[in-house]
């Protein structure tokens, strides 16, 4: 596997301790979470680098997408690997570009608000960082991978969670970055101020552009001033929809940190998390429940909750409501977090390969449609006989539809295929969107158009091939319809 001659350029541009094309390693960077489970059935789903290589600085960078251009290589830039979507699968072959090596906080400046750092910096560090600087500061886009992505591919991706509806997604902390295109040209975007309307706005453009324009060597991110005090209001409903109502009344109402929903699935998978804990929380199982975090001074938090538990009091389907403070809020939020895990322990053993629906994974819908998709996700798995979980952050209409299939032959990967189909024309005739927060790769790419038309998604293959011309960066990704993510044809 592999050319000799191209082992030996990269070799001479990193030192052979950092490149390797071991059978084992490249294994493990092989798959995602869905490939891993389709490859069980079908050979098309197994995907081999031909390298593996970790460059130390943005001159290497350069150099090894220089040649990549002289030998018409494919790379596949790579922070942590968290991606759901396929970002980072060599479905093509060529090298992955992994990052991890490149992960040193180069600056914090407290006096403007910002942190200079490497993409291969992991999020939990440079949070670590911020709260022990000064009178302690955060960047809150508080994604359910916080504990493991890189700041690189969190701005590839433009990551975001339960926060977003107050604290908006990685995009809304990015300065300025310095990037190296796929055509080889080291440039700067952005500046070090927040404000600036002068020219087209290719920083937007290059965050979550998921590594197909371009690579990033550095970022300048601004940090906020840590909120003095966190608290999580809980209460169980009898319906989703009666959750739902409430949490739109609440939404009128004000802005909190988090606002969430999550199913009768969700929190007993939650329990199986929690009762390993100490103190122990035990969540009632009921269809839905709400989660909604506060944050500010003492003063703000305590207003807020008072409004907050009125308007539920109000509905008499709300049973058990709770305000959670200390040690049983973060209990509460790591068992949000992991809720996926979770989930898996309490389902019955499977004895094939199992996988989720890879394009469903985090729609979003005008607040108004979430309560019909939530309807049409739960009466497509009962037709189908699958279980299925629904929860979501109600704030800014991103909902996480969860169906579980086990993959016994290769018609159950049609039959992933055709439920896909329908949930995502569900969702695009509800002016909603195929993703959120996980990005396109290419489990969501065949159904781009659906969303944008097919003449728009020209536009964005011009725009790919204006940076990158000879199309080395994650070739196949996004703005490209692959046919082994269309499941059912």
């Amino acid at each position: 596997m592999g050319n000799p001659s191209i082992k030996l350029k990269l070799e001479s541009i990193l030192g052979k301790k950092y490149i390797t094309n071991d059978k084992v390693e490249l294994y493990c960077y092989s798959h995602d979470f869905p490939s891993r489970a389709l490859s069980s059935l079908d050979n098309n789903y197994k995907f081999m680098a031909d390298y593996i290589i970790k460059p130390q600085n943005a001159d290497q960078v350069k150099e090894i997408i220089d040649l990549a251009n002289e030998e018409n290589l494919k790379l596949i830039p790579r922070g942590a690997g968290t991606s759901l979507v396929g970002q980072c699968l060599p479905i093509e072959g060529g090298i992955i570009l992994d990052f991890n090596c490149m992960n040193k906080i180069l600056e914090i400046n407290t006096e403007d608000n910002y942190i200079v750092a490497e993409p291969g910096v992991l999020y939990r560090d440079l949070s670590r960082k911020l709260r022990e600087s000064g009178k302690g500061y955060w960047i809150p886009c508080n994604h359910g991978s916080a504990d493991v992505c890189t700041i690189g591919g969190m701005i590839s991706n433009d990551a975001s969670g339960e926060s977003a509806i107050k604290y908006g997604t990685t995009r809304d902390y990015v300065l300025n970055l310095d990037v190296i295109f796929g055509d080889g040209q080291k440039v700067t975007l952005g500046r070090l101020v927040k404000k600036t309307v002068s020219g087209l706005d290719l920083l937007s453009l290059f965050i979550g552009s998921e590594g197909t324009l371009g690579v990033v060597t550095k970022s300048t991110l601004q940090f906020l001033p840590l909120p003095d005090r966190f608290i999580t209001i809980i209460s169980f409903f009898d319906s989703i929809e009666s959750a739902i109502n409430t949490a739109k009344e609440i939404k009128d109402d004000l802005t909190p940190m988090s606002l969430e929903i999550i199913d009768q699935l969700i929190i007993n998978g939650m329990n199986s998390y929690l009762s390993r804990l100490s103190p122990r929380i035990e969540l009632k199982i009921t269809p839905a429940a709400l989660m909604i975090r506060l944050d500010g001074s003492d003063d703000i938090v305590n207003n807020q909750a008072k409004i907050i538990t009125t308007i539920i009091s109000k509905n008499k389907s709300a049973s058990n409501t709770a305000i959670l403070k200390g040690i049983e809020h973060e209990y509460l939020w790591k068992a949000r977090d992991g809720a996926g895990p979770s989930l898996m322990r309490i389902l019955r053993p499977f004895r094939n390969a199992r996988t989720f629906i890879p394009a469903v994974l985090d729609f979003t819908v005008p607040f108004s449609k979430i309560g019909s998709l939530m309807q049409k996700l739960d009466e497509i798995m009962k037709r189908n006989n699958l279980a299925c979980s629904r929860l979501g952050h109600l704030g800014d209409g991103n909902v996480h539809l969860i169906g579980n299939l086990e993959l016994k032959t290769k018609e159950d990967i049609q039959k992933l295929g055709n439920i896909q189909n329908e949930l995502v024309e569900i969702v695009t005739d509800l002016g909603g969107s195929l993703t959120a927060e996980h990005g396109c790769g290419i489990w969501k790419a065949p159904y781009l158009s659906l969303e944008h038309g097919e003449k728009i998604i020209e536009i964005m293959r011009k725009i790919k091939l204006l940076f990158d011309p000879n199309n080395v960066l994650n070739s196949g990704k996004m703005y490209f319809t692959k046919k082994i993510a269309l499941f059912s044809d």
